[in-house]
């Protein structure tokens, strides 16, 4: 019996989509497909009960962005990112509230440490599906204790994870396998060499530097180790851009998934790179935990929105805003050179990838 995994990278989502934006709907609903649907929910909700505004963090989103997630057809959240804490605490259990409220499987952030490195698990008709979600890079103040709400952080110093943070992590995983069918371990990372503070990756994507094509080093190992205790797929994202798939002992590895909404603000000029502004939905099917196919739907998100755009203050969105970044299918030249790039990139970790037209596939034949 197949399982059908849609993963995306990350959703920076400002508003409600189906409100700003009604005719995009229908094309972002055609590219969600399957038993499971992911993405990362890039922003801290803001709840005006509180005396909180959009205006009280840099990636901070009303309730109703999560809304319309769920009715674009995603049932999987990751809440873990470096901009799960924009609104500190407050937006931290807002977040949770509101994905608890909509009956919406999610993970990464909790009450406290305990609650936010919890493995969630939902049963479907066709078997069980787990999550492990977690955080690396400029977390800072946002990582979760015991005494408060945060994000489930593998902290990393150097090129080095934490001891603690790994193994919790990894039994996390350990425990996921014993509890479910298929297993998605999902990370976002923030780590690149020399980058430390926002400002430093800021500098890297203004200068294009062929760093920010590939994943530090030390994620190639540590992936493995999330593989080798039990995960499924592991599904990266952080980075603003694609970056390689490995196959490694059968299992898919997504060192970058870049995004899927990408409503950043208009001043962000470190952002304005045209391959920011695309990259591809994974659909990934599984019979049990046995992988039998990948395949790869490029996408563009649109750079301009509706009306004018403010690019002096961050925390203006608008209509220009809440309407730039929406996904749908690449074609054509674009798909075309997207889907190369991907799969050279790829082909670093021997793995090959199958062009045809405006969609790829992973070669699995030899694995």
């Amino acid at each position: 019996m197949t399982i059908t995994l849609t993963l995306t990278g990350q959703s920076m989502i400002r508003g409600d989509t189906r409100v700003d934006a009604a005719e995009a709907v229908p094309t972002i609903q055609s590219l969600i497909k399957g038993e499971v649907a992911f993405t990362n929910y890039e922003a801290a909700v803001f709840d005006p009960r509180k005396g909180k505004t959009i205006r009280d963090g840099r990636f901070a989103a009303p309730s109703s962005s999560l809304e319309a997630l769920q009715a674009f057809g995603f049932n999987f959240l990751s809440l873990a990112n470096n901009h799960s804490f924009d609104i500190g605490v407050d937006g931290i259990v807002s977040t949770l509230e509101a994905a608890e409220r909509l009956g919406i499987a999610h993970g990464g952030t909790g009450r406290n440490i305990n609650a936010a490195s919890k493995t969630t698990v939902v049963e479907m008709a066709k078997g069980s599906v787990a999550m492990v979600a977690f955080a690396s890079g400029l977390i800072h103040d946002g990582r979760a204790t015991d005494a408060q709400p945060g994000v489930n952080e593998l902290k990393v110093v150097g090129a080095t994870p934490d001891p603690a943070d790994s193994e919790r992590i990894l039994e996390s995983v350990r425990q996921a396998r014993k509890a479910a069918d298929i297993v998605i371990v999902t990370q976002h990372n923030h780590h690149y060499p020399g980058v430390e503070l926002p400002n430093d990756f800021k500098q890297l994507l203004l200068s294009e530097l062929p760093a920010r094509l590939s994943p530090a080093p030390w994620l190639e190992p540590w992936a493995r180790q999330l593989v080798d205790a039990g995960a499924d797929v592991v599904t990266m994202h952080g980075p603003p851009i694609l970056q390689a798939v490995e196959v490694y002992k059968n299992k898919p590895i997504f060192y970058s998934l870049g995004n899927f909404i990408f409503q950043v603000p208009p001043e962000s000029i470190h952002l304005e790179e045209p391959i920011l502004w695309e990259s591809v939905v994974a659909y990934v099917d599984f019979e049990g935990s046995k992988l039998k196919a990948v395949r790869f739907q490029p996408i563009a998100m649109n750079k301009v929105g509706k009306g004018l755009p403010n690019p002096h203050d961050q925390f203006d969105v608008n209509e220009y805003h809440r309407t730039r970044g929406l996904p749908k299918p690449a074609t054509g030249k674009q798909a075309q050179y997207l889907l190369e790039r991907f799969a050279q990139l790829s082909a670093k970790y021997g793995t090959q990838l199958s062009i045809s037209g405006d969609s790829a596939e992973l070669r699995l034949d030899n694995r």
